[in-house]
C-alpha cells in the first residue's frame, strides 16, 4: 500500500497544476501582487521618523519636551521606552530611527537656568541609526532644532541646550523588505485553504470520497496524499516569490534558510488544517469558495501582510491578533529580516500550534464523507 502512496501524491500534484484557477490564485496572483507593489512602493522613502524617548527625569518639563517632539515636522512618531538597551537594539534592528534620552535633573537644570543661577552645560544623548535611507540623520537634525526652540522658549536664554549624538549601524529596511515575507505567508495560506477545501468538497459532490472511503487505504492515506502535495507546492511558492524579491528588488535574507524552510512547512500544515475545516462544514463547492473568501480576505488586510500590525488602531490590532496569518507572517519576517531562530519565534510557533490543534479537532468532528 505504501508503495502506491508516491503515485497518489503525484496524481494530486498533477491535478493541482492542471487546475488553472487554483494555479492562478496560488502562484500567479502572489507573483503579480509582489511585482506591482514592489514596483509601486518597494523603494519609497518613509516620511515618518521613528523616535523613542527614554524619559529618566519624569517631570513636567521633560513631558513638555516630549509633546514638543510629537508636534514637530518632519513628523516624529514618538514612543516611550524605559530600557535603554532595548531601545538601542530596536534602532540597530531597524524598528526605530533614533533614541533620545532625557536624563535625571533636566527640570532642575532648567529651573536654575531660568533664575540665572550658575549652571554648567547639559546634554541630551541621542542614538541615531545610520542607514542608506538617512531617516535617522534627518531625525537627528530635526531633534536638535526642536530642543533648541524648546530651550529658548522655556528660559528666554540664548545658551543652547546641547545634544550629544552617537551613531548606531542600522539594518536598512524598506517596504519591499517588509512586504516579501507577508506575500509568501499569504500565498501559502491561499494554497492551503483553497487547495484542500475545494478538492475535498468537489470530491464529495462527485461521490469520489465515498468510493475512496471503501478502499483499503483508508481516510488517513487519502488525506495525507493531498496534504503532502500542498506542502510541496508551498516550497515551490516560496522559492519563486523569494527569487523575485531577491533578484528583482534586492531583498536580503539574513536568517538561516533551514529555519525558514521548516517554518514554511509548518505554516503550510496549519493552513491545510484550516482548509480541512472549511471542507468539513461546506456542502457545495460554491459554499466552500464563499466561506474561504470570508476567512481569508480579512487576513489579507489585517494579517500583517501589507501593513504593520502596530500601525493599526488598537481595536483592529485585537482582531489581527486572533488571526493565524498574523503569527505566520511575523515569524517569516523575523527569520528573513532579523535572523531570528526557532527560539526567537517561539511565541508565534506556539500560537500557530494551538490554532492547528483546535482547527483540526473541529474539522475531524464535523467531517463527513457524503
Amino acid at each position: 500500500m505504501m508503495r502506491g502512496f508516491p503515485l497518489w501524491v503525484v496524481a494530486n500534484l498533477k491535478m493541482f497544476f492542471r487546475d488553472r484557477t487554483t494555479l492562478f490564485w496560488a502562484i500567479v496572483f502572489p507573483i503579480l501582487l509582489m511585482g506591482l507593489l514592489g514596483l509601486g512602493f518597494g523603494r519609497a522613502q518613509s516620511i515618518d521618523v521613528r523616535l523613542a524617548v527614554v524619559n529618566n527625569d519624569n517631570t513636567p518639563s521633560s513631558v513638555a519636551l516630549w509633546h514638543a517632539l510629537d508636534r514637530t515636522s518632519p513628523p516624529f512618531k514618538v514612543s516611550n521606552y524605559t530600557d535603554m538597551d532595548v531601545a538601542k537594539a530596536a534602532v540597530e534592528k531597524g524598528d526605530l530611527d533614533l533614541v533620545a534620552v532625557i536624563p535625571r535633573g533636566f527640570e532642575d537644570w532648567l529651573n536654575r537656568t531660568r533664575t540665572n543661577a550658575s549652571t554648567g552645560p547639559f546634554s541630551l544623548p541621542i542614538y541615531v541609526g545610520v542607514s542608506e535611507q538617512g531617516t535617522g540623520a534627518i531625525g537627528a537634525s530635526a531633534f536638535e532644532q526642536v530642543v533648541d526652540a524648546f530651550y529658548r522658549n522655556a528660559t528666554n536664554s540664548t545658551l543652547k541646550l546641547t545634544v550629544a549624538r552617537a551613531d548606531l549601524n542600522q539594518q536598512s529596511l524598506q517596504y519591499i523588505d517588509f512586504l516579501a515575507p507577508g506575500i509568501v505567508a499569504m500565498s501559502i495560506m491561499q494554497n492551503g485553504v483553497f487547495g484542500l477545501s475545494l478538492f475535498v468538497v468537489s470530491a464529495r459532490e462527485r461521490k469520489i470520497l465515498k468510493r475512496l472511503q471503501a478502499t483499503p487505504a483508508g481516510a488517513g492515506y487519502i488525506l495525507a496524499g493531498r496534504i503532502v502535495p500542498a506542502i510541496l507546492i508551498s516550497f515551490v511558492q516560496t522559492a519563486v516569490l523569494l527569487s523575485i524579491a531577491i533578484f528583482g528588488f534586492g531583498v536580503k535574507i539574513t536568517g538561516n534558510v533551514g529555519v525558514l524552510v521548516l517554518s514554511v512547512g509548518f505554516g503550510s500544515l496549519v493552513f491545510v488544517t484550516l482548509g480541512f475545516l472549511v471542507s468539513s462544514v461546506s456542502k457545495t463547492v460554491d459554499s466552500a469558495e464563499s466561506l474561504t473568501n470570508v476567512i481569508t480576505l480579512p487576513m489579507f488586510f489585517l494579517g500583517g501582510v501589507f501593513i504593520p500590525i502596530d500601525r493599526l488602531p488598537p481595536a483592529i490590532q485585537a482582531v489581527s491578533n486572533a488571526m493565524p496569518l498574523t503569527y505566520f507572517s511575523d515569524a517569516l519576517r523575523n527569520i528573513m529580516l532579523h535572523g531570528a531562530g526557532l527560539a526567537d519565534v517561539a511565541v508565534d510557533v506556539v500560537v500557530l500550534t494551538v490554532f492547528a490543534f483546535v482547527i483540526f479537532a473541529l474539522a475531524v468532528k464535523l467531517f463527513r464523507w457524503e
